[in-house]
């Protein structure tokens, strides 16, 4: 069976607060336009593990996901997938160029020797939150406080519900398609990995700012109308080439019952240079 697939980029975010993945924004730092999401390119490289493992991976998979260039709205992209066996896979999303611009090792854990999230009692952040400008300053001040939690709903109304401009091009278990046999409507990993990108830019306001990796586990699938908490830690501050970088923790919880449901790492640039 083979797990290669090839696709048209989807920009789910064109209107996001970061303004990254706008046309406008992107072009002035030098990009040809707006930037198709990091947790998209990420929807990508995953989607093979659940077309693989089926919801075995979405109830305790793993990826690590590293975004190396840009890949733009409505361009065409391969997935390459080698060295699978039954419990790891490395994957390739390759450009019409031939350049690797994102890369993945995706797997599944074994079980009991996973560290499960221990649910914090954090703040919940308020409604018309206003939060400090992301500056060194502030980052430093909720790695020593930790953050305030934030809530997102998973709906079939919810932009992240596909990361093909089609869904049906995604695995049944991620679609709301009654038509479709084994169709779920679990929520993808763009959903997963953009609930540590929202509470990130929720703690701190930045414009724009760019997900480079992420390393994320999953506890539990998502299913539809789940009310996810969301809990974020600052582990790690740093400058590089003018760029100020933060390493974060991100922990996925089910608001109702407070069992964990994923746990990400998360590196990103919060500030470019000018």
């Amino acid at each position: 069976m083979t797990l290669n697939f090839s696709g048209l980029a989807f920009n789910q975010a064109p209107d996001s607060q970061n303004q990254i993945h706008s046309d406008e924004m992107a072009k002035r730092y030098g990009f040809k336009g707006g930037l198709v999401p990091g947790v998209t390119l990420s929807a990508y490289l995953t989607q093979p593990a659940v077309s693989h493992w089926g919801q075995a991976f979405l109830d305790r998979g793993w990826a690590e996901i590293k975004i190396l260039h840009p890949v733009y709205h409505a361009a065409p992209f391969d997935v390459v997938v080698g060295s699978l066996d039954d419990g790891h896979f490395e994957a390739e999303l390759i450009d019409d160029t031939g350049k690797v611009c994102a890369k993945a090792r995706v797997g599944l854990d074994a079980g009991a020797a996973t560290l499960r999230p221990q649910w914090q009692d954090q703040v919940l952040m308020p409604d018309g939150y206003s939060p400090p400008n992301a500056t060194p300053e502030t980052f430093a001040h909720i790695k020593q406080m930790g953050g305030l939690e934030t809530r997102y709903h998973w709906s079939r109304q919810h932009p992240m519900a596909r990361y093909f401009a089609n869904g049906a091009a995604m695995p049944a278990l991620l679609r709301f398609d009654g038509a479709a046999a084994e169709s779920f409507g679990w929520a993808n990993t763009s959903f997963v990995l953009s609930c540590a990108n929202w509470v990130f830019a929720a703690n701190a306001r930045m414009n724009p700012w760019v997900h480079l990796e992420t390393r994320h586990q999953n506890f539990a699938a998502i299913a539809e109308d789940t009310e996810v908490a969301v809990q974020m830690s600052v582990e790690d501050l740093f400058e590089k080439k003018g760029h100020q970088f933060a390493d974060v923790r991100v922990n996925l919880f089910d608001a109702a019952t407070q069992a964990p449901l994923a746990s990400i790492w998360q590196r990103a640039i919060y500030h470019l240079r000018a």
